[in-house]
């Protein structure tokens, strides 16, 4: 395993982690939101 391939391992590790920061993050800003801006229930 060469040295750039041990970056790239890294480097997609890092960039899931992100990812799975900004989900967490998202869950918590919107973690008291109950309904939608026209005041319906909240659908996915």
């Amino acid at each position: 395993m060469g040295l750039f391939s041990s970056i790239n391992i890294a480097a997609s590790g890092m960039t899931a982690e992100r990812l799975r920061s900004d989900v967490i993050a998202d869950n918590i800003a919107n973690a008291s939101t109950t309904r939608t801006a026209e005041g319906g229930p909240f659908r996915r």
